[in-house]
């Protein structure tokens, strides 16, 4: 194995070992808030659970370990909730902003833009890698190009492998 993937397969033991300790403390935390926000604000509440759908239900269909789209889609719908749920704490439910369309409109874009670049950016990143690729391969037969007119037509005969062009670096 090269020593750049036992570098990053070392890093993500690593993560998991912390995210195992860590996340029954973070559920409990998230149990202990949930209630507290529920008794003292329960509209918020409400709007909070009715905001956080698409984060439940990429939560539901994120088979990830490492769970990257419900992070991604949650993170951006919680930043598209979060400023009305503030807004609505110094009102009752019928005065708050929670009854606007917007309300929900922000979160639920947030979701959406989340959802589209947890889908983009493997492929971008794909895509990048692959152009990085045909670059060095056209480098490297260049070069190869370089060493026939130097040396001659025998240096030709060996096969170059391209799948080592990491280590080569």
């Amino acid at each position: 194995m090269a020593p750049k993937a036992k570098l990053v397969e070392r890093a993500q033991q690593r993560s998991r070992g912390w995210v195992k300790k860590v996340a029954p403390a973070a559920w409990l935390l998230a149990a202990v808030m949930s209630l507290m926000l529920l008794v003292m604000w329960p509209a918020i509440a409400i709007y909070v659970a009715l905001a956080g759908l698409p984060t439940l239900a990429m939560a539901l269909v994120d088979d990830d370990p490492e769970r990257r789209g419900t992070l991604c889609v949650g993170a951006l719908n919680f930043a598209g909730s979060l400023p009305f749920a503030l807004l609505a704490l110094g009102g009752t439910l019928r005065t708050t902003p929670l009854t606007w369309g917007t309300a929900y409109f922000y979160p639920y874009l947030g979701a959406m833009v989340g959802f589209a670049i947890y889908v983009a950016v493997p492929y971008v990143l794909r895509r990048i890698v692959r152009v990085e690729e045909e670059r060095e391969r056209r480098l490297l037969s260049e070069r190869q190009d370089a060493l026939v007119e130097e040396w001659g037509a025998n240096v030709a005969t060996v096969r170059l492998d391209f799948s080592r062009a990491d280590d080569a670096r």
